[in-house]
């Protein structure tokens, strides 16, 4: 829908200089709680398994919102509140609960809240062309019957009886179900064992038609449900969220600026660092392990890593809501590519710190686009394929090994790498001849400008979505890797660190300068042999490493220290490994420890080189730079590892 925003005289008012103004941020954030709460509930309606309850919370949350809304003038607001209440209000005097396929429409006036809750929070009013918008989209929606499904298992004479009954009420399609018929050794002739499939469509609405059923089947053997896709209001999507094990009566909290909290993540910054310089000083002065002062120090060294560790968990907040966006998302890709897909989640309430959070909308949102538009197939194709109509897109969260990974599956057509292959080479992304590994043709998706689309649509085509992914998923210090099967369906994984205020790290130096790696980026340390270094040309150089030859970069010269060095034999090289490329050698003069770092950001201006992701301070107070080991300057093009690949060596020779 449209936004059709145009400023309103409110939005160059100074917010300062409003007295209210607190209480209107106050009533945005409770805005976002509400939302959450009417999200949930209308999956849950969704998925089937909603209760009264369910729609209580639905009605409480838009009542709430209208209720704020008209407190603080917010005509727009309002206006679509109040709209939206009424429709529901349909379903409260009929003392009924929404069925599954009334959901959709409740989800988009859901989505169109929020977008104006939005508009809102910037002062920004709607066109009119926007609220009729709007009021087409609250309109109840006329009854223009609906098909209904039904399986049951009858004798051939109550079948017949049945079936005829059923004409009555409307159209009918009758099919027998063949995987219900058993094999001659499991057959059993005094059994009824033939399964019908009913397809009814009827122009009674849902209470009648209860009604007509009870009459014709009083036992209650006839089930029915919505048939998915069949009408016009039902749902392309269905998102199934576990139900949290939490109770109703959760633990008191209290709201705090995130700036006092940041202000805090700061000090306790400092405090680290402090503690590392005491530490230093107590070493370079000799004073002996048992003493009292070393006791005291190794003693402020736990209580300040607990403080750390309880200052982070502050920041953390659960993916859920970012879960609930991805699920709206799908939902308007879904309507836009006319499939029809089921979004499952799982792990929504994982801890993450807020700044990766913010920083996974972007990226979740190309993945899940692509899923849809590249992924799944349309309900026809997959018929044919023997898979059930409705798709399936699951985005799972969970903790492993200090980090936090996310992922993303699919039950679609998987990559076809032969199609993937010749793209990448009629593009001139890879050289005519070079052989990859499956993995590695997966990896070309990643490529800047790089698309199989035919055409240009509204959701792809463009070659801009995936680079952007790696791209953001590097900046966050992670590593993203694909698995696919050709048919069968496709998972991503994306590994992220759970905070961006503290890294795992070794100290290294390079030409005497000092400079700290990422921990998690390296595979593994060795010493250089001269004999395995081999010169292509100047300064272009490879390592024999496992059998191949991989890039060669030598830190100092790269960052600019110093100038071209013949002689690398001797020196360590860091093996930087990322998924779906070989690996690349970075040549340092020494590793000095490996130990937690502060991160301090960078702003524009400070350094020209992209390598330097950031900087911390260390125990002697000295500022060390962090390099990002991604850095496509430390993988010079024209090597076999920025192809995503790596040239095998003939070791006999």
């Amino acid at each position: 829908m449209s936004g059709g925003a145009k400023s309103s005289k409110g939005a160059a008012t100074d917010l300062a200089a409003d007295p209210v103004a607190e209480i209107k941020a106050g009533f945005f954030v409770e805005c976002e709680e509400l939302l959450e709460e009417l999200t949930d509930a209308l999956d849950a309606l969704a998925a089937g398994h909603g209760t009264a309850e369910s729609f209580n919370s639905v009605f409480r949350a838009v009542h709430s919102i209208k209720g704020g809304a008209a407190a603080f003038a917010m005509a727009d607001l309002a206006d679509f509140a109040h709209g939206f209440e009424t429709r529901l209000a349909v379903f409260r005097e009929a003392a009924t609960v929404p069925e599954v396929s009334d959901v959709p429409s409740l989800q988009q006036a859901a989505d169109r809240l929020a977008a104006l809750i939005g508009l809102a929070s910037q002062g920004i009013e709607i066109s009119e062309e926007a609220r009729l918008e709007d009021a087409a989209l609250l309109a109840q929606p006329q009854e223009s019957g609906s098909t209904r499904e039904m399986r049951f298992t009858l004798s051939g004479e109550s079948a017949g009886r049945i079936l005829k009954a059923l004409e009555t009420l409307g159209t009918v399609h009758a099919n027998i179900d063949p995987t219900s018929i058993p094999s001659l050794k499991e057959y059993d002739p005094e059994a009824c064992c033939v399964s019908w499939s009913v397809n009814l469509h009827t122009e009674l609405p849902p209470e009648k038609l209860e009604a007509a059923l009870s009459e014709l089947d009083p036992d209650g053997a006839l089930k029915f449900a919505p048939v998915p896709g069949s009408d016009a209001t039902s749902a392309p999507v269905r998102t199934s969220m576990p139900q949290s094990s939490a109770t109703s009566s959760t633990a008191p909290t209290i709201r705090v600026g995130l700036e006092r909290i940041d202000r805090l993540v700061n000090l306790v910054g400092e405090l680290v660092i402090n503690q590392a310089m005491l530490a230093r000083s107590a070493d370079e002065l000799g004073v002996q392990s048992n003493s009292d002062h070393s006791l005291g120090l190794e003693e402020l060294i736990r209580l300040t890593r607990d403080l750390q560790d309880s200052v982070m968990q502050i920041r953390a907040q659960p993916v859920k809501p970012l879960f609930q966006r991805m699920a709206r998302i799908c939902r308007e890709a879904a309507l836009t590519a006319g499939k029809q897909i089921e979004f499952v989640t799982e792990g929504q309430d994982t801890e993450i710190d807020k700044t990766v959070i913010e920083r996974l909308a972007d990226p979740l949102t190309h993945m899940i686009r692509n899923a849809v538009d590249h992924g799944i197939e349309m309900p026809s194709q997959r018929q044919a394929l023997g898979k059930s109509e409705i798709g399936s897109i699951k985005l799972r969260a969970f903790h492993r090994s200090g980090q936090v990974i996310l992922e993303i599956t699919d039950d679609g057509a998987g990559i076809d790498r032969d199609k993937v292959l010749a793209r990448a080479r009629s593009k001139g992304l890879i050289v005519p001849q070079t052989e990859l590994t499956p993995q590695e043709i997966d990896h070309l998706l990643f490529r800047p400008g790089f698309s199989t689309a035919e055409e240009v649509s509204a959701l792809s085509g463009r070659g801009v979505g995936m680079d952007v992914v790696r791209a953001s998923v590097h900046a966050l210090g992670g590593r993203i890797s694909v698995e696919s099967e050709k048919g069968r369906g496709t998972r991503f994984e994306i590994a992220l660190p759970l905070t961006l205020a503290v890294l795992d790290a070794m100290i290294v130096s390079a030409a005497s300068e000092t400079l700290v790696f990422p921990l998690s980026t390296i595979h593994e340390t060795i010493t250089v042999a001269p004999e395995d270094v081999l010169e292509l040309g100047p300064g272009r150089r490879m390592l024999r490493y496992i059998g191949k030859a991989i890039a060669l970069v030598d830190l100092g010269q790269a960052l600019g220290y110093h100038g071209y060095q013949a002689e690398l034999g001797g020196s360590v090289a860091l093996i930087i490994q990322s998924e779906g490329k070989a690996p690349v050698a970075i040549v340092i003069d020494e590793i000095h420890e490996q130990r937690q770092v502060v991160i301090k950001g960078l702003q524009d201006g400070f350094t020209s080189e992209s390598s330097v992701a950031a900087a911390t301070i260390l125990g002697d107070g000295k500022i060390a730079l962090i390099i990002d080991p991604f850095d496509p300057t430390l993988a010079p093009e024209g090597l076999g590892a920025a192809q995503g690949a790596s040239i095998p060596l003939n070791l006999s020779a």
